[in-house]
């Protein structure tokens, strides 16, 4: 799966720490207890403003704080990454100023996960840094075990990010011990359950069901006896338990987990769970042959990438430009220039070395796909190969029972070739149903061709070819170098330009125009070797 597995998230440290520190005002705590609960996964916008309320009553630094990093957690949940940091930083102070070392290393955190969800994978292993050192003042022993299993469980996460899942097993395990030494509690049930809910996704993603169906079932479990309500954790759990359904063919099963964690999904607002649901509807209803279902649901899974992408593009864009006027500031003031230049410095240069280490790693993602087109090759390396644990776990028994007569098999794939080779996939009104008609089959026969022999479900099957298509298109005439984005959007297929601008990137890592600029670059370095 793509980022979202991503990218596919909860604050672990929200989630724990927010229910783990309980005060001597019962009513707060009730109202706390509420709105995280239930409101939050009932209605979002509601939950924000009962939490802003609960921060205006707050009556010392701890429930400021906890006031504070609900608000966050709310933000978080909406992919608002400005405001959620902003008030978790706001929470910091209260804790630096009140010398509360507990809340300090919770924030810390906290932040890992924001900066390690945005990208910026250094800053976010830094703060974990932080709090561990921080923890090492803490004198309650549950505390601080309870904040070190919290943040293996945050290395896994890094781990699952960079799809190292053998690595992120470790992790939790290692985190595991820390939660189970908990008091039984609330918070110890909703630590563990998100610990198998991890260790269920990356078995899962392994290809390992069995192992994956035991850690969901168990996640489920735990999170039942934490709480009722519909949170997100529940709804990852229905969402990986549709998946196993999925790979067993057990589809009546598959949608009912599928639909509650749709429900679950669109009532708390959670970007990754939504991608992650869409994705799999997608998938699911591909296999059972509804292509409205699926293209509606494809359609769901884009639009919401789109736009977590502009808002984490949006949240890079606010960090330069604070950077920026902070510089000003500071030349029109002259006070603590020094420091404030040291500072500035830092952060300037962390902002630049991720910078440098990400237009690297695209370079060399450009110079992949370009290589493989010199070989020969019809099709580009994928950024990402997206394929259902259906066929990833697939057995060679499964395999031989074939759907269909070989004869016919073999008739379908040439007439599939025929299709990659005529480039009728640059129609836009294409789908499984229409090209079944041409090629004078059913769906079913056609969808399982594509998914045994070309290793994805249909709607990634078509769009790889057109990203394919139009890549080859742009390697080999400069002419399309300079035409618009939306013209090669219609060129290869896509009814929109954004739509094309997501794939594109999904396929081969690269924005459009930043593939477009490495080739323009790659042809004025020929033409001034020709010169020279």
């Amino acid at each position: 799966m793509k980022r979202f597995i991503s990218y596919v998230f909860i604050f672990f440290f929200f989630v724990n720490w927010l229910l783990a520190q309980t005060s001597t005002d019962e009513t707060f705590d009730q109202a706390f207890l509420y709105i995280y609960m239930h409101t939050a996964s009932e209605d979002i916008n509601l939950a924000l403003k009962s939490s802003d309320s609960l921060y205006r009553t707050a009556k010392n630094d701890v429930q400021k704080i906890r006031s504070l990093m609900l608000i966050s957690d709310m933000y978080h949940r909406i992919a608002n990454r400005d405001s959620s940091i902003h008030y978790a930083i706001k929470a910091e102070r209260i804790a630096e100023q009140a010398d509360n070392y507990v809340w300090q290393a919770r924030i810390c955190g906290v932040l890992s996960t924001q900066h390690r969800e945005t990208g910026l994978f250094s800053a976010g292993r830094r703060y974990i840094e932080k709090g561990l050192d921080v923890i090492k003042r803490v004198g309650n022993a549950e505390a601080a075990n309870q904040f070190k299993g919290q943040c293996f469980q945050e290395l896994g996460f890094y781990d699952l990010e960079e799809k190292q899942y053998n690595n992120a097993i470790i992790q939790f395990r290692k985190a595991e011990p820390f939660l189970v030494d908990l008091a039984d509690s609330l918070v110890r049930n909703f630590a563990l359950a998100q610990n198998d809910e991890r260790l269920g996704l990356c078995y899962l993603e392994l290809g390992d069901i069995d192992s994956a169906r035991f850690y969901y079932n168990r996640a489920l479990a735990l999170e039942r006896r934490a709480s009722g309500a519909d949170t997100p954790v529940k709804g990852f759990i229905y969402n990986g338990l549709g998946r196993i359904h999925l790979a067993d063919k057990h589809y009546e099963q598959a949608d009912s987990c599928f639909q509650h964690a749709l429900v679950i999904a669109e009532a708390t607002g959670l970007p990754n769970l939504k991608m992650s649901v869409y994705k799999n509807l997608a998938t699911y209803y591909q296999l059972t042959d509804n292509d409205e279902a699926s293209r509606r649901y494809n359609e769901k899974y884009l639009s919401q990438i789109q736009e977590n992408t502009a808002k984490h593009k949006r949240y890079a864009d606010n960090l330069f430009a604070q950077v920026q006027r902070q510089l000003v500031n500071a030349t029109a003031s002259k006070r603590a220039l020094g420091v404030t230049t040291a500072a500035l410095l830092t952060v300037l240069g962390l902002g630049m070395g991720i910078y440098v280490r990400k237009q690297r790693k695209d370079h060399q993602r450009y110079k992949t796909i370009i290589e493989t087109l010199k070989n020969g090759a019809t099709h580009v390396p994928t950024n990402e190969q997206v394929i259902t644990a259906e066929q990833t776990v697939t057995s060679v028994a499964d395999r031989e029972r074939d759907i269909m007569p070989e004869s016919t098999k073999r008739e379908l794939l040439k007439k599939l070739e025929r299709f990659e080779s005529t480039q009728q996939f640059t129609d836009r009104n294409i789908s499984i149903a229409v090209l079944a008609g041409k090629m004078k089959t059913n769906t079913k026969y056609l969808s399982y061709i594509i998914n045994n022999c070309r290793h994805k479900d249909f709607n990634s099957y078509v769009n790889e070819l057109r990203i394919n298509y139009i890549i080859s298109k742009m390697n080999e005439d400069d002419r399309y170098l300079n035409y618009k984005i939306s013209y090669l959007a219609e060129e290869c297929g896509f009814a929109t330009h954004s739509q094309f601008a997501t794939v594109f990137k999904n396929i081969t890592g690269l924005s459009p125009s930043a593939f477009m600029g490495y080739l323009k670059k790659d042809g004025s370095k020929m033409e001034s070797a020709l010169v020279n």
